[in-house]
């Protein structure tokens, strides 16, 4: 009898331990790197989920779609992504639940979007040192009128794999 109490112990364990696993992967940690890149720059981007849902942000270097970095961010949470390098970027932006990191995209409530406008970069040397540039996005709640996000397909959105 106590070998079958510490089996099915065991069993329920497992179960308990896949199922936090299998939530971690549904829903990483703010700043999880979800394509990893280079980052040796100065500038910076704050980057602020006010949205209904998890968000991940990906910039690309403007009109090339080659990804600089991608991070997940949570609703709710704020992630300053650092080492960006000068130039110019496109922010892209996938946002919905239940994040499938095999498949790079969420499998519930999901939409993607990239913001109407770059956002530059760059370092240039002063008096006193050195200045960079600090840019801040928020994502906002999805909402009908004018907005800076503008949709994207499949196609056009770059790839993460």
């Amino acid at each position: 009898m106590q070998k079958k109490i510490t089996f099915l112990f065991a069993i329920a364990a497992m179960i308990l331990c896949s199922a936090s696993v299998l939530a971690q992967e549904l829903r990483p940690e703010t700043g999880t790197v979800i394509k990893e890149s280079k980052m040796d720059g100065r500038g910076e981007l704050d980057i602020i989920n006010n949205g209904a849902d998890d968000a991940v942000a990906v910039l690309a270097v403007n009109g090339t779609g080659i990804v600089d970095a991608a991070v997940y961010i949570r609703t709710g949470d704020i992630f300053n992504l650092i080492g960006i390098e000068d130039g110019s970027y496109d922010l892209y932006l996938k946002q919905g639940q239940r994040w499938n990191a095999g498949l790079q995209r969420f499998i519930a409530n999901f939409s993607q979007s990239r913001m109407r406008d770059p956002i530059t970069f760059e370092t240039i040397k002063i008096p006193e040192g050195i200045r960079h540039s600090v840019a801040q996005i928020t994502i906002k709640e999805r909402q009908e009128g004018n907005t800076i996000a503008v949709p994207v397909d499949d196609e056009v959105f770059p790839d993460l794999g």
